[in-house]
């Protein structure tokens, strides 16, 4: 559903697009993700093992079920996101890995036949007798696979330059753009990559008028500096650019999207640009992803993560539900939960903590949001969309439930807190380390010139991130140019978070056909981790490729740390 006066998208002319040869209307500067949510489209394909529906369940690059193929003849594509995919006239966008159709897909039936597809099954099955092996390749490399390939050459035309510079910033959330900021000030050269379409990151779905950065709503703050950032020499902004390589010698691989707006209107232009950059010195403002808790039935179209639910609402003015729950083991999901109810909409907080007295909890009960603490969701139902929630009590060593209830619900939000995005530093060579206070991986030693800062590097809080931002761009930019110029770090007033819980996954319920799902494209759930365990593989890296746990498409980035 569109809220009506959302203002980012109410100047923005229609676009018409097609989702499985059926039209449907979006605006201008829609995902497709979003243009689908806002059509109350919340199926949009299958998983890859078992065929169990699938809805879109992030708003960036870590999507694990909204994969699509773009296109028809020489012109298609398989495999987008389509949190990636900006709509454009014309666009045609197709489900995949299902027969006859996202809603009646006969490969189901593998749901049914679960118990006889446990982890690892292929490499038990198909040994015995050998001369069968032909015959078992056939149909194998038949089921593999998601998309489809396109037969005839691609007509687009493609490019690949190389690039120079003093600093290479990667992400334009709060500490890049500060980064960047006090490094041109020093006459840095300055190259600032953004994924996205718009720079800001978390920014852009953030409660503006309540967070301020110098006095200034944080939205505004944002202009200013990105305007500034504009008019700089030294400065060189790319948005739409993936990075997704960074070799030795601070060598680092992007690939840009041109102009995806103007889809197949650019017949004749370049589509895409891959970007080589050497760069003196590497700065990665990456950001985190926020992570799902494990529950069961945990993977029911209308489940999403609480943080997408919120930028859908902010940049996109499209209400993924209208009586949504949130499940969540930690303050950041409050942020959505007022969101919604000063759009009209009222929320039920689950919250697996016993209680929690910070800033954003008290201002939740203020507005009479009611909240379920020490509460924790053991089941859903639903098929094709979630359409209720099973709650239970839980006890104090939170390995088991009581007092079990039913809700009914069009919608779950889920928060179980964030794994930063190191996968950059981690191909630079950068040994991860396990932190528990955050429950994540962080960069500790760096074997390239590079430093990783805010929420990539487990600063989670706006104070933190625009004081590494500023700091790591100042010490960085005089090493190189001798400059020193710097002002203040600028102050913000942020309400302050409480701790999270260390709540990864629901108990299991005495039904044992219930599936708890880790990774969503690939069909691994508890039980297949457990199983890999059981048959002896110890090793994280046996156990991923012994249940596929972690290959899909979305690499599992919301899957690997759980």
């Amino acid at each position: 559903m569109r809220y009506k006066n959302n203002k980012n998208l109410e100047n923005n002319k229609s676009v018409r697009f097609y989702f499985d040869n059926k039209e449907y209307f979006g605006f201008e500067g829609d995902t497709l993700a979003s243009a689908l949510l806002a059509n109350d489209v919340h199926l949009v394909g299958r998983s890859f093992k078992y065929h169990r529906p699938r809805g879109i369940y992030t708003a960036g690059s870590e999507e694990p079920n909204g994969i699509v193929q773009l296109e028809t003849k020489e012109y298609t594509e398989p495999n987008r996101r389509v949190t990636e995919v900006q709509i454009y006239e014309g666009l045609k966008a197709f489900s995949q890995n299902n027969w006859p159709t996202v809603k009646f897909d006969a490969g189901a039936i593998n749901d049914l036949l679960s118990p006889f597809f446990p982890a690892g099954f292929y490499y038990k099955t198909f040994m015995w007798p050998p001369k069968f092996w032909k015959a078992y390749e056939f149909f194998i490399r038949h089921a593999a696979g998601l998309g489809k390939s396109p037969k005839k050459d691609d007509p687009h035309k493609y490019e690949h330059f190389h690039y120079h510079c003093d600093v290479l910033i990667v992400g334009a959330g709060v500490s890049g753009l500060i980064s960047a900021e006090i490094a041109a000030n020093n006459n840095y050269k300055v190259l600032l990559i953004e994924q996205e379409d718009d720079l800001g990151g978390e920014i852009l779905s953030t409660r503006n008028q309540d967070i301020k950065i110098d006095n200034l709503p944080i939205n505004e703050w944002k202009n200013k500096i990105v305007d500034k950032l504009s008019k700089n020499s030294n400065v060189k902004i790319v948005k739409n650019t993936t990075c997704f390589a960074y070799l030795n010698y601070n060598l680092l691989l992007a690939v840009q999207e041109i102009d995806p707006e103007k889809g197949l209107n650019k017949k004749n232009d370049i589509k895409e640009r891959i970007w080589k950059i050497r760069s003196k010195k590497v700065i990665l403002a990456t950001g985190a992803i926020e992570r799902p808790i494990i529950f069961n039935n945990n993977d029911r179209p209308g489940i999403m993560l609480s943080s997408s639910a919120r930028e859908y609402l902010k940049i996109y003015g499209v209400f993924v539900g209208k009586k949504p729950i949130i499940f969540t083991n930690n303050d950041s999901a409050y942020e959505t939960a007022i969101e919604y109810k000063n759009n009209g909409i009222d929320v039920l907080i689950i919250d697996t903590r016993n209680n929690s007295d910070s800033g954003i909890v008290n201002e939740t009960k203020k507005l009479g949001i009611k909240i379920k603490f020490a509460h924790a969701i053991a089941n859903t139902s639903g098929y094709k969309k979630v359409k209720s929630v099973t709650i239970g009590k839980l006890n104090k060593e939170k390995n088991a439930y009581t007092k079990l209830e039913e809700v009914k619900c069009d919608s779950v939000f889920v928060s179980g807190n964030w794994t930063p995005t190191v996968h950059l530093a981690s191909q630079s060579g950068n040994k991860l380390n396990y932190d528990t206070n955050t429950d994540s991986f962080l960069p500790s030693i760096s074997r390239q010139d590079e430093t990783v800062i805010g929420s990539a590097n487990g600063s989670m809080t706006l104070k933190e991130s625009l004081k590494e931002g500023f700091e790591v761009g100042y010490k960085l930019s005089k090493k190189i140019t001798k400059g020193n110029i710097q002002t203040t770090i600028p102050l913000s007033d942020e309400k302050q978070l409480g701790d999270h819980d260390k709540f990864w996954c629901m108990p299991l319920p005495t039904n044992k056909n219930y599936k708890r799902f880790v990774d969503f494209q690939n069909d691994v759930a508890v039980s297949d981790i457990q199983l890999a365990v059981q048959e002896g593989f110890r090793s994280i890296e046996h156990v991923k490729r012994y249940t596929t746990l972690g290959m899909a498409t979305d690499q599992g980035k919301t899957s690997n740390l759980n």
